[in-house]
Parts: C-alpha cells; sequence; structure tokens
C-alpha cells in the first residue's frame, strides 16, 4: 500500500475562530530576517497583529520589512544584537517609545528570552507577555 499524501491544512481551519487579537496586539519576533523567525512574523503579520522584526543584520533585516510591507502587513524593523548590550538598551529604549504594551514575544534566538523580556515587562507590568515556544 502507498502512503496517502497528506494535504496542508488551509489557513483558516488552523485560526480559532474565538480571535482574541487585533492590529493593536504588538508580537517581536528575535531572528527574524529569514527561515523560521521569517515565516512567524509573515504569519502573525497575515492574522492582523502588528508584528516588529528584529536582526543583527540592519540591511538585510530592513530588506525583509520591507518585503513583506509591500505585501499590505503591518511589519515594522528594529535592529536588535543580543550579544550586545548597547543594542539591547537600544531596542528597549525604541521600543518604550513607539508602542503602549508588548502581548507576544517569540524568542527565535534563546540568549534573549530572559535579557528582553525582563526589559520590557518591567516597563509594562499591566500587560500580559506570552512567550511562544515553538
Amino acid at each position: 500500500m502507498e502512503p496517502k499524501e497528506l494535504e496542508p491544512f488551509p489557513p483558516s481551519t488552523l485560526v480559532n475562530s474565538s480571535r482574541w487579537w487585533s492590529k493593536d496586539t504588538v508580537a517581536i519576533v528575535t531572528g527574524a530576517n529569514r527561515g523560521i523567525g521569517y515565516a512567524i512574523v509573515k504569519r502573525l503579520a497575515e492574522l492582523g497583529l502588528t508584528v516588529i522584526l528584529t536582526a543583527r543584520d540592519s540591511e538585510r533585516g530592513f530588506k525583509a520589512s520591507e518585503t513583506l510591507r509591500s505585501q499590505g502587513l503591518n511589519v515594522q524593523f528594529s535592529r536588535l544584537d543580543v550579544s550586545d548590550a548597547a543594542s539591547i538598551e537600544a531596542f528597549v529604549s525604541w521600543f518604550r517609545e513607539n508602542f503602549a504594551g508588548l502581548n507576544i514575544l517569540k524568542n527565535c534566538i534563546l540568549k534573549l528570552s530572559i535579557l528582553i523580556s525582563a526589559e520590557i515587562e518591567s516597563t509594562f507590568t499591566d500587560k500580559s507577555v506570552t512567550v511562544l515556544a515553538i
């Protein structure tokens, strides 16, 4: 017997009908200029969230965000190198100036977990922060 080929789920079946997010829901995805991080940014933005794409390389990160924005998606770019304290501080400062709170933090870079979420959570203590694990 030949194995049966599975068909992918249509996007609408992957989303629960009780939608809790909106364009005001803010997600940060680290290490997102390519690969899984990029795919996560794209999907969250397709679902209508405001997504911040971060990357160490400014040129690549900006290009990735522009590609998604050209598709009508609400994606912003900010440079972030998690191995550089000054970069983390600059990112957190930029985030605080531009957003009222953080709803989702997806770490595609393991080192970032504690560094960024602790900084941002300390600023927005009344907001819930969801760290996605994939």
